[in-house]
């Protein structure tokens, strides 16, 4: 019987230090852009960033509403997109990866 318990809490210490370890190294992307160029790309694109907010708000309103208007939905869609390609360019000229765009 103790040898069961011995080997159950070997196996558990093993589990969480597994998992200590993969959550520790997941962290390590919040390192791989520059400051000043997230900076520099967080000033280019932020009123970008604003209208890209308001615009999908608009559509998800657009979205609960009883008649909804396929043309309007259609071009807030398209301009969605157009801007989330514009932020896009904008992380790529400045060698942002996805996972510092915030």
């Amino acid at each position: 019987m103790k040898k069961n318990m011995i080997i159950g809490m070997a196996l558990a210490l093993g589990i969480v230090s597994v998992g200590a370890l993969t959550a520790s190294a997941a962290d390590t992307c919040g390192k791989c852009a520059d400051n000043q160029a997230v900076q520099q790309f967080q000033q280019e694109t932020g009123t970008l960033t604003s209208t890209l907010k308001a615009k999908d708000l608009e559509l998800r309103e657009l979205n609960g509403y009883d008649s909804y208007d396929t043309r309007k939905a259609s071009q807030l869609e398209a301009e969605i997109k157009e801007l989330k390609d514009q932020i896009n360019a904008s992380a790529t000229k400045y060698k942002i990866p996805p996972c510092s765009r915030s």
